[in-house]
């Protein structure tokens, strides 16, 4: 019995060694658990074990053991049960697009920037034709934990697969602790690399999924899992809403060349850029006013009456598709925030508000990938100030990046200065009793499908309802694209929020971190005197023509031409790799790695666009071509190897030629 605690001891030595060099955030909240522990501040719930040759862990508040017979069994039954198939045990990281013949060549004559699907269906296409979900993977290269025990099975796991990369999650951190006497992690880490969540806030998970997941993305089609305990279950529906929220697939390669070739094209048109890059601080025009952000969910119709009552007391900023609304109710915007690039949605909604007058005293805040015409259609260009968001063309000015516009204006009133914020209309969730994504009036998603988290094997954006913290309740229904905003909110608050400014939160929705839930009974302005309204606007329209600028500075010129000579780099890169023969599968998927190196990588900080298109499109196919390279069913592997080749190169060519595009047009 010595010689087994002795062995129990120096493994747990062995993980704080490894744990304190390597995850010092882990090593933190073991040390001040051994701390609490050792000076008697906590009091053990959990003791370890050791009964007929294994570890068990006795909860001492119950009398319940957390294995109940043979742990080490037991992780030899659990990794009995893991096998290479891509049907069972795995979370998919991919939607099931199918493209046939005809489909996958019309892509091939098509612009990249017109459709995701240019790009993507010969690729996919070429793919299916070769293998299904009912092939087999030739090694696991990534493999998620959920929950830990003692660890027994992680180690049992690695020994059959030896996986590359392994996500372990564990929300006891007084199991977890325990497990250190037992399973020795600093041997795993010999061979693989090891990623932890420990107790962690589902900001925190998600933060650490994200490094996971984006290490080494051509490994991600197929991720196996494994789940000690059934109430983990939750935390798979939250790891597939991670996958569906990634940036590569909400913001596609066809959009960001969209974008680049809009911004480029404001530029030289003379459009004026307000700068984002500094905070406005307290002593800014927008800190002698309260300021209402209006957005468009369900709360807003519920509080429309409230806001026309105090709207002339107050800076009213809206998103413009909740400007109709505002238009209805007979309340002027002093500024409207709007990012998204359709140019329908801003028709239809100007349409609805047919008045130029309404406009005459705005303020337009714009990503310069808006629809800029329309806008310039119903009020004056020097009304009109444009920020970016992905690009920095204008680096000088900052640039944002968000999901969606809410969160972008969030940041933006927190950017200029404002001391009292109420929000309204930013719920990111659905109605709790009529599930209703967006205020009457607006275009609202379908939510008639709606399936539960829980319920489901797949997460979709929009046809996936979960819940989150309340704002007023205690859990409020919502969607993982309201959850990719709640998330970004959040970050915003930590990035821009000062201590001087309040945020008061008068929406029926989510809640978000450091805002102070506000019934909108409670909000009592004080009179902002009508006689000093139209200085007010004209004070406005001064503030931001003052920190603005139409033209590039000399570094952003240098920068400008730089970019050409990257893209032709990356695009050399490309033809040497489409040129070059490889006999074997082992050759040809090291030199993909190669070329996809470097033609993501960015010489810049500031010039980063293309990096960031083709890095897009790599992790939206990195998956199947990871899949091409681990899959044994494949035959003639030499002959697809070149179709292969083929393939890949001629779209990454397609990408990289209709961004240099730019360059020939403003040269």
């Amino acid at each position: 019995m010595q010689e087994i605690q002795e062995k129990a001891m120096q493994t747990f030595q062995n993980n704080l060694i490894y744990f304190s060099k390597t995850h010092s955030e882990v090593y933190d909240k073991i040390d001040i658990l051994n701390q609490a522990i050792g000076n008697g501040s906590y009091k053990e719930r959990y003791t370890l074990e050791y009964k007929d040759g294994y570890f068990d862990v006795l909860d001492t508040a119950s009398g319940d053991w957390l294995y109940g017979s043979d742990s080490i069994k037991k992780a030899k039954d659990e990794a009995d049960s893991i096998n290479y198939k891509k049907n069972k045990g795995v979370i998919e990281t991919f939607y099931n697009y199918k493209f046939d013949e005809k489909a996958v060549n019309a892509a091939n004559d098509e612009d990249p920037s017109t459709s995701q699907f240019v790009t993507t269906a010969p690729v996919i296409g070429f793919v299916d034709k070769l293998y299904d979900k009912n092939t087999t993977m030739k090694l696991i290269y990534k493999f998620i934990f959920f929950g830990v025990g003692l660890g027994t099975h992680i180690e049992a796991i690695h020994e059959k697969i030896h996986s590359f990369m392994y996500l372990i999650i564990e929300d006891n951190l007084e199991i977890f602790r325990l497990s250190l006497f037992v399973t020795d992690y600093s041997e795993i880490a010999n061979e693989s690399e090891l990623y932890f969540s420990i107790m962690e806030s589902d900001a925190g998970l998600k933060d650490i999924f994200n490094s996971f997941f984006h290490n080494s993305f051509i490994r991600n089609n197929y991720i196996k899992y494994s789940i000690l305990y059934p109430h983990y279950r939750e935390k798979v529906s939250k790891i597939q809403n991670y996958i569906v929220s990634q940036s590569s697939n909400t913001y596609l390669q066809d959009k960001l060349l969209i974008k680049n070739l809009k911004v480029v094209k404001s530029i030289f048109d003379k459009y004026n850029f307000f700068d984002i890059s500094k905070h406005y601080e307290k002593n800014s025009l927008f800190s002698k006013r309260p300021l209402v952000l209006i957005a468009a969910g369900p709360s807003l119709g519920k509080e429309i009456k409230w806001l026309k009552e105090n709207a002339q007391f107050v800076t009213v900023v809206s998103l413009f598709m909740a400007t109709p609304v505002l238009y209805k109710a007979g309340i002027k915007p002093d500024i409207i925030v709007h990012v998204d690039e359709g140019v329908v949605p801003v028709k239809e909604a100007f349409l609805k508000m047919p008045s130029k007058d309404f406009f005459s005293s705005c303020i337009f805040l714009l990503s310069p990938s808006s629809s800029l015409k329309s806008f310039k259609d119903m009020v004056q260009k020097d009304k009109i100030f444009l920020f970016e968001d992905r690009t920095r063309y204008m680096f000088s000015k900052g640039f944002l990046e968000a999901f969606s516009v809410g969160e972008v204006a969030y940041a933006l009133t927190l950017i200029v200065g404002v001391k009292e914020l109420y929000l309204l209309g930013l719920d990111l969730a659905l109605d709790a009793k009529t599930k209703s994504s967006h205020v009457k009036g607006h275009s609202a998603f379908d939510t008639s499908g709606l399936k539960k988290a829980e319920e489901s094997d797949a997460v979709s954006l929009r046809g996936t309802e979960f819940f989150v913290k309340g704002n007023f309740l205690g859990k409020v229904p919502t969607l993982p694209v309201f959850d990719m905003s709640i998330y970004m909110v959040n970050e915003f608050t930590k990035k821009f929020k000062k201590d001087y400014q309040n945020i008061y939160n008068l929406s029926n929705g989510a809640y978000f971190n450091d805002t102070i839930p506000t019934r909108s009974s409670m909000v009592k302005f004080s009179d902002f005197s009508k006689k000093e309204q139209p200085s007010f606007k004209n004070n406005i329209l001064s503030f931001f023509s003052t920190n603005s600028s139409n033209c590039m500075n000399d570094d952003e010129k240098v920068a400008f031409r730089q970019r050409f000579d990257e893209a032709q780099k990356k695009k050399e890169a490309v033809l040497s790799f489409s040129k070059q023969r490889y006999p074997s599968m082992s050759q040809f998927q090291e030199a993909f790695v190669k070329m996809a190196s470097e033609i993501i990588i960015s010489t810049n900080a500031n010039t980063i666009e293309l990096s960031q298109i083709l890095i897009i499109y790599l992790e939206n196919i990195g998956g199947y071509i990871g899949d091409f390279f681990n899959t044994v069913e494949i035959n003639n592997p030499k002959r697809n190897i070149k179709h292969f080749q083929k393939i890949i190169s001629f779209q990454l060519l397609k990408l990289v030629d209709k961004y240099m595009e730019i360059f020939k047009e403003y040269d």
